[in-house]
């Protein structure tokens, strides 16, 4: 299930050194706070996103965060001319992606500043998804059929009338994808332009920005995905995830489960995708996201993330294999070694909560779930007056649930029960 690596001896880099990150990320610096030292963190943002989410006091907010240093990276090469200011008084010992958009601009920076990284290539696939198509299937890794699309006519002409996936090439959270059952002239028109206006207010720069767009092959079968820590194009550790995704148009992930409880041909089945799919990009080091759906054919490829993934799976993760993977990912990136478990010692599982479009009125029920057993976390984002849309991206859930338990059964049980005994009243 996991693999370890055969550590080589490194010189670790100064005490003084300080870690890049190219995208504020409030989960991962909370992680990491107090495991680092004082300061030793800056973080690259965009000029436009730090008004917009209020970042000009994140630094008293943690105590390893030295500043944000306003520069622009999202389809920019301006993150690259902070190179000689930020070495100029302390070495820079790793470049951490924080979010989606800042892949490419953390790969360029560390290979600037002669760090571990991505490479410059393969962060390009990884944050456009007909980039990935193209090279991960040269690279023999199964596909759906796909073709870019330009506008309704398009979709219209690939769907041939038949179920479709239609999505954003380059943007996160599944903000844009829909899955239609048939397609005619009104549909491709009303899922085009839900796809092609689709946004994200506060994750973006004002500027204008290119976006690309695919349709793909419905396929049918169960939802994984595989998280993997890379070491100089080898897989040091990994990990399968069991995803749950709500039915109907916007396929928002419900759940996840880990480790997956596959028999050995399955787990195999994901350990070879994973490997082709880093030697297809030619993938450095650092950490990837991949999503697959499991056909009848085997894991055929839905795409692939080359940060942290979201959804609070480093810390199922972490609860699972007794890991720190931010930390552990600090260490890859700064070239130091690493000790990872072979396999994990229970499961863990989050459920999303849900609730009925309208007003919220009222929240129960949250006390009695956060003592149920097994139960780590029980969330609710939202509060009194506030509005619940339907969900159309993973912006729009309301909450959530995690467990444990030494087997997937037990731990499935244990989050749906506390999902259950959370109740969010809307009108």
């Amino acid at each position: 299930m996991v693999h370890t690596h055969q550590e080589i001896a490194m010189t670790s880099p100064a005490s003084d050194a300080q870690v890049v990150f190219v995208g504020y990320n409030a989960a991962y610096l909370r992680a990491i706070d107090g495991s680092v030292p004082s300061g030793s963190v800056v973080v690259i943002e965009e000029p436009d996103i730090i008004r917009k989410r209020e970042l000009h006091d994140a630094a008293d907010r943690f105590d390893c965060l030295d500043r944000i240093v306003p520069a622009s990276y999202q389809q920019s090469a301006g993150a690259l001319d902070l190179a000689a200011e930020l070495t100029a008084t302390r070495p820079v010992a790793a470049v951490v992606p924080g979010l989606e958009y800042a892949v490419p601009a953390t790969a360029a920076l560390a290979e600037k500043l002669g760090l571990p990284g991505a490479t410059e290539a393969a962060a390009q696939a990884l944050r456009d998804k007909v980039r990935l198509r193209e090279v991960s299937g040269a690279g023999g890794v199964r596909n759906p059929r796909w073709r870019e699309v330009h506008g309704p006519a398009d979709i219209l002409e690939f769907a041939d009338g038949g179920p479709v996936v239609v999505k954003p090439a380059n943007r996160q959270a599944s903000v844009g994808v829909q899955l239609l059952d048939s397609v005619d002239e009104a549909t491709a028109a009303e899922a085009w332009e839900r796809t092609s206006s689709a946004a994200e207010y506060e994750q973006v720069p004002d500027r204008e920005l290119t976006w690309r767009f695919l349709a793909e092959e419905r396929l049918r079968g169960p939802e994984f995905s595989v998280e993997a820590l890379v070491r100089e194009g080898e897989v040091v550790f990994e990990n399968v995830t069991a995803k749950t995704v709500v039915p109907g148009p916007y396929p928002v992930e419900q759940g996840h489960l880990l480790p997956a409880p596959l028999d050995p041909a399955t787990q195999e089945a994901f350990g070879t995708a994973i490997r082709k799919l880093v030697a297809a990009t030619g993938f450095g080091t650092g950490i990837l996201h991949a999503e697959w759906i499991l056909t009848d054919e085997g894991p055929t490829l839905v795409e692939c993330a080359g940060r942290c993934p979201g959804d609070y799976l480093v810390d199922l993760i972490d609860l699972a294999y007794g890991t720190r993977v931010r930390l552990t990912l600090i260490d890859l990136l700064a070239g130091r070694p690493v000790t990872l478990p072979r396999s994990a010692e229970r499961t863990s599982a989050i459920r999303f909560l849900a609730a009925e479009p309208g007003t919220v009125t009222g929240i129960t029920g949250l006390e009695e779930a956060q003592r149920l057993p097994g139960v780590h976390v029980a969330e609710v984002d939202v509060e009194a007056g506030q509005e619940v849309r339907p969900w159309a991206s993973s912006w729009d859930r309301a909450g959530h649930v995690i467990a444990t338990g030494p087997d997937a059964d037990t731990t499935r049980r244990r989050v749906l029960d506390a999902d259950a005994a959370i109740r969010i009243a809307t009108d």
